[in-house]
């Protein structure tokens, strides 16, 4: 070889798409997704034993845009905050 290059390896993640369109769904690789919400890969894998969508293909996981983006959604937690101890200390005195 006439470069210092090394050609990437098949199984790597950089080798597959970032992107995959099946059926007019895209689905976006998973630390693709995880830096477009502003988190780490391990943060978002949190949402998976909650019924987040993802599929693999080619052994590298896949999240569908608009599946995932319905299933965050679904989870926003809605009602009053919760009251701090300390607040409630100041009202029985």
């Amino acid at each position: 070889m006439d470069t210092d290059e090394q050609p990437l390896d098949p199984r790597c993640r950089e080798a597959h798409p970032e992107r995959i369109t099946i059926g007019g769904e895209v689905f976006v690789r998973n630390d693709i997704k995880a830096k477009e919400q502003g988190e780490s890969e391990r943060s978002l894998n949190r949402g998976d034993k909650r019924g987040a969508p993802y599929r693999f293909f080619g052994g590298i996981k896949y999240r569908p845009e608009r599946l995932h983006a319905e299933f965050v959604m679904r989870t926003i937690q809605g009602g009053k905050p919760p009251t701090s101890k300390r607040s409630q200390k100041k009202r029985r005195s």
